[in-house]
């Protein structure tokens, strides 16, 4: 799968899970300080993640780095697909 529709499945996640009025969600909007809601919003996203992509997020996995935008998200998955 390429980078691109795996930003765009991410992207239409979020925005239909997580709407966030006057704030653009682009591959750069911090996802933890402007986008999530609260912590129940990064467990449903590595919920979405495991069952869109087919991966399993483990614990170490869940951080600041990866959970940061969707372009470090996407990145996470991505060298996750070609395992």
């Amino acid at each position: 799968m390429d980078r691109q529709t795996i930003v765009a499945k991410l992207r239409e996640f979020l925005e239909s899970e997580f709407p966030h009025q006057g704030l653009s969600l682009s591959e750069t909007t911090d996802l933890l300080d402007e986008w999530f809601v609260d912590s129940l919003g990064i467990i449903e996203t590595v919920l979405f993640i495991e069952k869109a992509f087919g991966l399993e997020v483990s614990r170490a996995d869940i951080n600041g780095t990866n959970f940061k935008s969707i372009a470090t998200l996407s990145d996470y998955i991505s060298a996750r697909l070609v395992r």
